[in-house]
């Protein structure tokens, strides 16, 4: 095993997840405390769980699928360890939105839709 290698490919697992949350984070809140009917602290909780969920997905799919053998090239470790970020990025941001999506669909179904806007002619 190559230790620079192997820490090379965590490095990316941990940032990877973390940069793709945090571009998520300022929408992901205001939605989420709309969700949970403006409690902050539900949001707040929600967007830590999925920094989490982002995070040790990544780390688990890099731990079990990661390529750090002695004789393996930086371009060969490079191409799987962002194919396994790429997937546990994908996995979890989906996650979270199909479940949001849930809630979306259950709200709209209990509440009247808001008239329609004037059309300008």
């Amino acid at each position: 095993m190559n230790l620079s290698l192997f820490l090379l490919s965590i490095a990316i697992a941990l940032i990877a997840p973390l940069i793709a949350v945090r571009h998520l984070r300022p929408i992901l809140v205001r939605v989420l405390t709309s969700l949970c009917h403006d409690e902050p602290n539900a949001a707040e909780f929600w967007v830590r769980s999925a920094y989490l969920l982002a995070v040790s997905g990544t780390l688990i799919l890099m731990l079990l699928f990661g390529n750090f053998s002695a004789g393996a090239s930086l371009l060969e470790v490079l191409h799987r360890a962002l194919l396994l970020v790429c997937a546990g990025v994908f996995i979890t941001i989906a996650m979270i939105a199909r479940n949001i999506w849930k809630q979306v669909i259950a709200r709209m179904r209990t509440q009247p839709l808001p008239p329609p806007l004037p059309q300008a002619h």
